[in-house]
Parts: structure tokens; sequence; C-alpha cells
């Protein structure tokens, strides 16, 4: 189940971005550019102090940590797979997210440039609101994925491309980003304050 943003950065209709992506970092640009692009209701911004930002985007090759708030994210996926991994951080007392970081899968070298951006944009998705793993609690993150569009829970290259785990033989690559009803339906939900069907 998607989770709100505090109610502050909700009225502001942005987050900021820090980037610690590394060789990431011209994917990542271009991935903020599409994502901004795309009517989600949140438009990210690039924040160049670390300790302000909303978002922390880091390149990570397995085994790190990063501290918040008396937690510890950790990059604890298989960085040399073609996925990402995003940790929200949910307040205690409000149950909302006041902070998220995406790690990117610091071993794949051999990624082209849309391939990298459909991972980000998929993380930036799910620290926008969508959920990944989710401190303090547990959530299916499965929720929150469907199988059209850039939310698929997994990709397959194709070309210098990526297309979902599920999609139909003849399917162009992604880029460009196709976004999903059921996506975009809960993401407006959260920062466009609109009513659909989230099933």
């Amino acid at each position: 189940m998607p989770t709100k943003w505090f109610k502050r950065f909700r009225e502001t209709g942005q987050l900021t971005v820090f980037d610690k992506s590394g060789s990431w970092s011209p994917a990542l640009k271009k991935a903020i550019t599409t994502f901004n692009s795309l009517g989600f209701g949140v438009k990210l911004v690039e924040d160049k102090n670390q300790r302000d930002a909303n978002i922390v985007v880091m390149l990570a090759e397995g085994g790190e940590s990063y501290p918040y708030d008396g937690n510890s994210l950790k990059a604890d996926f298989p960085t040399e797979k073609m996925h990402g991994r995003t940790h929200t951080h949910v307040h205690r007392r409000r149950l909302e997210i006041d902070f998220a970081l995406i790690y990117l899968p610091g071993k794949v070298t051999d990624a082209s440039m849309r391939q990298k951006e459909v991972i980000i944009v998929h993380e930036l998705l799910h620290a926008a609101g969508l959920n990944g793993s989710f401190v303090g609690g547990v959530h299916d993150e499965q929720q929150d994925h469907e199988d059209v569009g850039i939310m698929s829970a997994k990709f397959i290259n194709k070309g210098d491309g990526a297309v979902e785990m599920f999609a139909p033989q003849g399917t162009p690559a992604m880029t460009p980003i196709r976004v999903g009803p059921q996506t975009m339906c809960k993401i407006r939900a959260l920062w466009a304050n609109e009513s659909c069907d989230r099933k």
C-alpha cells in the first residue's frame, strides 16, 4: 500500500534528491528529468546538501549501511544484478515518510543508459511513496508493483533497453518509460489528491 510523505513536503509538491551515485550520476540526472515529465504530481529537485535532502541516491557494492534516525539502512541485495533497493523511513507516530534512501547496483558495469534510467525511475517511484522496504515495520513491496510499465517487479534486457517480465511479445523496450494505470493512479492519489481505484 502506498505511504504518504509528511504533509509539508506534499504541500510543496516536490522532493529533493542528493546524488551519491558515482558512475550512475548521468543516468540519475536523466531519470529525474524523465520522472518530472510524467505528470505524477510531484517534482524532484537536486539538492547539493546531503543532510537536507529528502532522498539520497547511493551506488552500492554490497554490505553498505546508511545511518538514519537510529536505524541502519542496509544494501542487502545482490548488487551485480539490474535492480535497486529503496528504503523509506516512516515516522513512528505520524506513519508518514520523512526520508528515503535508494541504493543502485554498483557491481553492474555493462548496463546501458536506457537500462539504468528504467531502474532509477522505478526506485524513485518507490521513494515517492510506492512502497519498497519500510523501516520500523514490514510492507509487501509487491503491492505497489504491477505487470505493466515502469513498476514491473522485474525487467528483462532487450537491446539497450528493458521490457517488463510479463510483457507481450513485440512490446518495445523502455525507454521511453511506460506508466501502468495502477502506478499512475497510486502516485497521483499520494501527490495530487486524486481518488481512484487502487486495487
